[in-house]
């Protein structure tokens, strides 16, 4: 995993280190490398579906933003701090830094 911050610019996808599968409609993780286990709920479940190929930071969260009713920057803060936890825990990867 790079140690590269990530910021709105950023492009971030999955780890392959992460493995994912559903369960009743919620994802569940884990890290081989680590042997970690985590599960998401409903947003963090759909965070992670938006992952499958790189994407931008901004766009993943406008497309949330469309999806879900929140406070303005409430989406984008919770994108922050969920891409920051996953990052902790090997599961994604930043593919180009945030310019």
């Amino acid at each position: 995993m790079s140690e590269t911050e990530i910021g709105r610019n950023s492009i971030v996808c999955w780890s392959s280190a992460a493995v994912a599968t559903e369960v009743n409609g919620e994802v569940v993780l884990m890290n081989l490398e680590r042997d970690r286990c985590h599960g998401l709920g409903s947003t963090g479940s759909a965070i992670w579906r938006r992952l499958r190929g790189p994407v931008c930071v901004t766009e993943l969260t406008v497309q949330l933003e469309a999806e879900y009713e929140a406070a303005p920057g409430e989406i984008e803060l919770d994108v922050m701090r969920t891409l920051g936890e996953f990052a902790a825990e090997g599961l994604i990867q930043v593919c180009a830094p945030s310019q």
